[in-house]
């Protein structure tokens, strides 16, 4: 998408959630395109580091999610140095994951993840670049937010017609 711009990820800040195995093969492939990725989270919360995830702290991550299970608190632990920021997500209608400076934002880890507040906080903040990486993580708001902002918005694709709700049919016409 950034390429239709003449642009590249190189230099350029991303929000990515999550910090499975999608999220941190994405923050694997940000990286080896020069961006830098600020943001993991997982169900307890999210960790914001402003200097950016390099493959040392990426490698801490895995091995913190896929071997000791742990939660992403234990990051900000592991590495206080850097002036980490760690919340847990409260019961906002907007996630404050969303409410940081960037370029772009990457991989929305549930459905209806962001909604149109957290597309306003992205849009504010610089986002525009999109790239969905989960079922469906826009809400409709949200996904006119950024159609009507005009950014590059590279949208999740809808889970089969089987797992849809009946009255959600119309989102795959």
């Amino acid at each position: 998408m950034l390429g239709t711009r003449k642009e590249s990820l190189q230099g350029k800040t991303c929000l990515v959630s999550g910090s499975g195995n999608v999220s941190q093969y994405t923050v694997e492939k940000i990286i080896d395109l020069g961006g830098k990725v600020v943001t993991l989270s997982d169900s307890s919360g999210y960790v914001y580091d402003e200097a950016g995830i390099d493959r040392e702290r990426l490698k801490f991550a895995m091995d913190l999610k896929n071997v000791r299970r742990g939660r992403i608190k234990e990051y900000s632990d592991k590495f206080k140095d850097r002036g980490l920021q760690s919340e847990s997500i409260p019961s906002f209608d907007y996630n404050p994951l969303w409410n940081h400076k960037a370029t772009a934002r990457s991989r929305a880890a549930t459905q209806n993840e962001i909604n149109g507040k957290d597309a306003e906080h992205l849009l504010k903040n610089g986002v525009y670049v999109i790239g969905e990486g989960a079922n469906m993580p826009s809400t409709i708001d949200a996904v006119n937010r950024f159609l009507d902002a005009k950014i590059l918005y590279g949208p999740g694709k809808p889970p089969t017609p089987a797992a849809l709700p009946p009255r959600a049919s119309w989102m795959l016409s």
